[in-house]
């Protein structure tokens, strides 16, 4: 979880205004338009998001993507890798929206927040798939439904044994319906006001299909259903229901948490980590160990951890006192800026980076390296942020990787998985996309969620999702659409590991039925 995270202080927007505003990239909020190459600028007309077909000023159209505290998030991005090519960059351009072209070449997709019936998105408008290459004008409702519209057949024909429900074939025939009406509009504001609609009706109908279809999928591997231990939860408590909820496939995240501990690498490890993984063991579940959380890693809160030997020495002191733990977590949230950032007070990155040695690429290699040589029975797991659009270039989830993880490195490592926080960072229509991208990214290797959460009292609460007005149904239907999408790639472990479990599900019969019937859902 984020250095704004873990319950001390709000999860905040990692974006810091006033740094932005030195670089020059928060040029789009200001009236000031930018000369655009000549056939090199895409105009965008952004309508309502409940379907009326209003017309929307770039500022109202900015405040849609804003959510309920959020920020700017439009992104270019290659539409085949999604690795960002450009961060923030929409300007206005009179009374629309624009965006220029990339000038090294190469086509171009445009990423953003944006909301339909179902909540959040990431949504990606990709021109059909091929990206864009010269300038045009489009309504973008009715291209994002387009788009969305065209991954979700083909999503389709790569599951042909999908069984459809009724709620799918509602929502599937809603979709055609609208997009139809969109398509043959004779106005922008018909285009807008159907292409919206049938948006919203495609996040519903591939929400079901990877509902429906994760847990029944064919899969290389054995499931992992995980639950997280952190904080000061009791194992005599949380490990008997983690053990009946995830049965049989059932695994816990133990975070050991440095807060509980002492620094000094001689120490044996506190008493009460022994405990939860032996009660974790007893209760039948396998354990994947986190010896150092995202939120410590650059060392603000304890030194020796923001550098590349006081994290390794953690690390090693970990895994050299439980020889019988499966997994080991050599990095969580890799990418978020905190854990490369001197951050303040409030958890945000400034712009001071820690010394190049010390930074989680060196950090990686070296816990990868040693848990595979002490422990090679083991599983070497890395966990990715699910970022996109959200904070700088450099550590979205599909570019940093690609800068700080060389083969060596991802030779090491076993499973990938994504650690979501989508009311900070939504996924949405954009699941089966980033999920299939993660995979091949990294061949070879398992994948899945990471850590899952949401609307909490220390989150950002900045994107809502499924239900705006009832946050616990919502964070019940997240459960259960996520637990059983992640299963649904051929390199799936599913995982997702729930953060709060030990402070929400025991007292929350829906939410613990969404993860017992991942398993029920199977047979």
């Amino acid at each position: 979880m984020s250095a704004a995270s873990h319950g001390r202080r709000p999860r905040v927007n990692r974006r810091a205004p006033a740094a932005l505003l030195a670089l020059g990239l928060l040029a789009g909020c200001t009236s000031a338009e930018p000369p655009a190459r000549a056939g090199r600028a895409v105009t965008l007309k952004f309508y309502d998001a409940q379907g009326h077909g209003t017309l929307l000023s770039p500022r109202g159209a900015r405040a849609v993507t804003h959510g309920s505290g959020g920020s700017d998030s439009d992104a270019l991005v290659d539409p085949r890798t999604l690795r960002v090519l450009d961060d923030f960059p929409l300007y206005e351009a009179g009374r629309r929206l624009r965006f220029d072209l990339p000038g090294r070449g190469g086509p171009a997709a445009l990423a953003l927040n944006w909301p339909t019936d179902q909540g959040f998105s990431t949504v990606v408008v990709d021109n059909g798939g091929e990206g864009f290459t010269r300038g045009a004008t489009i309504v973008f409702n009715h291209a994002a439904a387009k788009d969305a519209k065209r991954r979700l057949d083909a999503a389709l024909d790569l599951r042909p044994d999908h069984r459809r429900s009724a709620r799918f074939t509602t929502a599937y025939r809603t979709a055609a319906r609208e997009l139809a009406r969109a398509d043959a509009a004779d106005s922008d504001a018909g285009r807008g006001r159907h292409g919206q609609r049938a948006l919203s009706a495609v996040d519903a109908a591939y929400g079901r299909l990877l509902e429906e279809y994760g847990p029944r999928a064919r899969r290389t591997h054995a499931p992992w259903t995980g639950v997280t231990a952190a904080d000061d939860a009791d194992p005599k408590r949380w490990a008997p229901l983690a053990g009946r909820l995830t049965r049989p496939h059932g695994w816990v995240r133990i975070v050991f948490d440095p807060d509980e501990d002492t620094d000094d690498p001689r120490a044996p490890v506190p008493r009460r980590y022994r405990e939860a993984v032996a009660a974790a063991h007893a209760a039948g579940l396998k354990v994947l160990g986190q010896p150092v959380d995202s939120a410590y890693a650059n060392g603000s809160e304890h030194p020796g951890l923001g550098t590349r030997a006081g994290y390794l020495a953690r690390v090693k002191r970990y895994v050299d006192a439980f020889p019988d733990i499966e997994a080991w977590e050599i990095g969580n949230e890799v990418n978020g800026c905190w854990t490369d950032s001197r951050t303040t007070a409030d958890g945000d990155c400034t712009d001071r980076l820690l010394p190049p040695r010390d930074r989680m690429q060196h950090k990686i290699a070296d816990a990868a390296a040693y848990v595979r040589k002490k422990r090679p029975e083991a599983s070497v797991v890395l966990t990715l942020y699910w970022q996109l659009g959200t904070d700088a270039a450099r550590w979205s989830a599909f570019t940093w990787p690609r800068a700080n993880l060389p083969r060596a490195v991802r030779e090491d490592i076993d499973v990938v998985l994504l650690s979501s926080w989508i009311e900070d960072a939504p996924l949405g229509l954009a699941f089966d996309q980033v999920m299939t991208r993660l995979a091949a990214d990294f061949p070879g290797r398992r994948v899945g969620l990471g850590e899952l959460g949401y609307w909490n009292e220390d989150t950002s609460r900045f994107y809502w999702a499924f239900d705006k007005d009832d946050p616990a149904a919502a964070r019940r239907q997240v459960a259960r659409r996520y637990y059983a999408a992640a299963l649904g790639y051929p390199s799936s472990v599913g995982g997702t590991f729930w953060w709060y479990f030990a402070q929400e599900m025991p007292g929350d019969a829906g939410l613990r039925a969404a993860v017992r019937g991942v398993d029920r859902s199977r047979s």
